[in-house]
């Protein structure tokens, strides 16, 4: 019992590792319920809706702007035609958790993100 009091109360900080794995799981969630309709449940992009736009597909590292972490953040909550803005409709917590990801699911295909996966604008 005391063992189980002492590893609870650790001052340490938690793992951002750990922490970027919560977020893409629960980013996941997320881009399920709000984002397959155009991006596909793999992310490929290819749906009727936006198959046609060459940003739709999240995993081939072509991105609107340069790929990072921050820049997909601010794709999600401002929008650019035709991707609508979801300020106001997910909390900055999920706009992180949904980015993040993003960035997994490029990175799953070999594409990367920030800097090593920008190319192709």
């Amino acid at each position: 019992m005391a063992l189980a009091v002492a590893a609870a109360c650790r001052h340490e900080p938690l793992p951002e590792v750990a922490r970027a794995e919560r977020d893409a799981a629960a980013g996941r969630r997320i881009f399920d319920r709000r984002c397959v309709s155009c991006h596909n449940a793999n992310g490929d992009g290819k749906t009727i809706v936006a198959g046609r736009f060459p940003y739709a597909n999240l995993r081939n590292g072509r991105w609107k702007s340069d790929g990072t972490l921050a820049s997909i953040e601010r794709q999600v909550r401002l929008g650019d035609d035709p991707m609508p803005s979801f300020a106001g409709k997910l909390t900055d917590e999920e706009i992180r958790q949904v980015a993040t990801y993003v960035l997994a699911l490029a990175r799953a295909a070999g594409k990367g993100g920030g800097a090593e996966g920008a190319g192709g604008r």
